[in-house]
């Protein structure tokens, strides 16, 4: 018979009710924090809005003459002139490359030449004219450059610019000039009304041969599906109409209002806001040329995000979401690429006044933008419709892609469709084509980290905005490191770019982003 001893076994209940009921407790603080952290990104997204609008209209407010004088106003130095005759031209391609001798002390090794464009008192462009030599030894000691200067069609028949050059040497500023260059663009309006005949002939074909009937067919496929609801008649046009009037608690009603024109109101506020300035910088009253690139711009840039939002919708055969999410999300992206544009530029500036212009794009262009338009995702982050990954990547791709619609527009107008109608193109195929699914793809990823936590039951997934966010801005920044890489590692550093880089990060990762949609499907058919 063996021996037996009775060991008393602790009682665990009190630690146990302990986590119980704090679980109660923790569920509503990180359901406040969720909401607080949400605030804080809005207030954010307002002030970038705020910001933009300072940065895009007080320049067109405030007119600086200084380029209407001789030598902006700095001082001469002895030996630096522009020799060179005020001219007439007539180019026939845009932008028009003209050669500028400069006369100068001999340069030193840390002197500064660039050759500054202005046009109606705004500068133009600022070339530096020794970036075309390979080492320091092939200028240092010269008193005679010649630097090309670009001038730029502005949809103008006719324009001036005035071309000076500015040398930099023990941190003091010399002017020389200017030259007045007088160009006659009628020959380049002649051919660009010519494209501009090809360019209508296949924004309408594709508008009525490819979008119009994935339009059809969505819509359809839309009045067929049903859809969960959390209340009676949540995608009602009742509730549509008079979003406040849906719903017992005040997060019904937000998302109702998220939802509603009430709200596409707010976004297409914004968005008329950069439409504007757009126009402005067009002057799109100034010519028939302006209007037509303006609008074919806008037309063109609209065709492939709109299909790629309609692909990933239809995708998602399982549940495929409310149209009105997706139109609140797309508005977003559009609105996003305002409050992102005014940080964009001061960056690019004071990176630009560094000598460090090469870094803007790589380092704060991925992080603003995609902080900005990751933040619409948090905005539904508690939505019940958003309940897994491929929500969250449909919603991020949807707010990717208007984003990329108004850059593409901003891009393609920068680009005037005339005589040059193969850098035209080739801008076109690289942005709405080779690359057109890029700020999809890296939204989604917040997307996707949002949605996995909320898979995971996790009371505050707005939170994962953080995750989400820097892994987005990492293969954004791959994919903008091209300039940065060939500044500092010249042809070997396009070929790690393009040999490299582009695969891994752009349609790798995007391959990689693919397969996690399929797989979330499929987990969702199976459970």
């Amino acid at each position: 018979m063996g021996i037996s001893q009775s060991i008393p076994i602790p009682d665990l209940a009190p630690d146990r009710h302990f986590f119980i009921a704090s679980v109660p407790l923790v569920r509503p603080m990180l359901k406040f924090l969720n909401r607080v952290f949400i605030a804080l990104l809005m207030f954010a997204a307002l002030l970038g809005i705020l910001f933009s609008m300072a940065t895009l209209f007080l320049p067109e407010l405030i007119h600086d003459d200084s380029a209407d004088k001789d030598n902006l106003g700095m001082p001469h130095m002895e030996g630096l002139s522009l020799p060179q005759q005020d001219a007439l031209v007539e180019p026939d391609d845009s932008p028009y490359h003209l050669d500028v001798t400069v006369e100068t002390p001999p340069i030193r090794d840390t002197d500064l030449l660039f050759m500054d464009v202005y046009q109606d008192g705004r500068q133009l462009d600022s070339i530096d004219c020794f970036e075309d030599f390979e080492a320091q030894e092939e200028y240092v000691g010269a008193s005679v450059l010649n630097c090309s200067v670009s001038l730029p069609y502005d949809y103008l028949p006719g324009a001036q610019y005035k071309v000076f050059a500015v040398l930099t040497r023990d941190e003091t500023e010399y002017a020389a000039g200017p030259v007045l260059v007088g160009a006659d663009w009628k020959s380049y309006e002649s051919d660009f009304m010519d494209f501009s005949f090809i360019m209508g002939a296949i924004v309408v074909l594709s508008y009525l041969f490819v979008l119009l009937p994935v339009s059809l067919v969505v819509l359809a496929t839309a009045l067929r599906t049903s859809h969960k609801t959390s209340a009676t008649g949540e995608y009602s046009l009742g509730t549509l109409l008079s979003p406040f009037t849906f719903g017992k608690t005040l997060l019904q009603k937000f998302h109702a209002f998220l939802l509603s024109p009430y709200f596409w109101a707010f976004e297409l506020l914004g968005i008329i806001i950069i439409l504007i300035y757009m126009a402005i910088a067009a002057a799109v009253w100034k010519s028939p040329p302006a209007l037509i690139a303006f609008t074919f711009s806008g037309l063109m840039a609209l065709i492939v995000p709109l299909l790629w939002c309609a692909v990933w919708w239809y995708a998602d055969y399982r549940e495929r979401e409310p149209l009105r999410i997706l139109l609140t999300l797309f508005l977003f992206g559009m609105l996003s690429a305002l409050m992102a544009i005014g940080l964009n530029t001061v960056a690019g500036l004071l990176f630009a006044a560094l000598g460090l212009g090469f870094l803007g794009s790589f380092m704060i262009a991925p992080i603003a933008e995609e902080a900005y338009k990751g933040s619409g995702l948090t905005l539904l982050s508690e939505h019940h419709e958003f309940d897994s990954v491929e929500d969250g990547i449909v919603f991020g791709f949807t707010i990717g892609m208007g984003f990329s619609f108004i850059e593409n527009w901003i891009y393609l107008l920068g680009n005037p469709m005339g005589s040059d109608i193969t850098g035209w193109f080739v801008l076109f195929l690289m942005r709405s084509i080779f690359f057109s699914a890029n700020h999809g793809f890296y939204t989604a990823i917040t997307g996707a980290a949002i949605g996995f936590a909320i898979e995971r039951k996790f009371k505050a997934p707005g939170l994962t905005f953080l995750l989400g966010v820097p892994i987005a801005a990492l293969f954004h920044a791959m994919h903008n490191s091209g300039e940065m890489l060939a500044t500092i590692l010249g042809a070997g550093g396009l070929f790690i770019y393009c040999c490299f880089l582009i695969p891994v990060f752009d349609y790798g990762g995007f391959i990689i982003l693919i397969l996690l949609f399929i797989r979330s499907v499929i987990r969702r058919k199976e459970a």
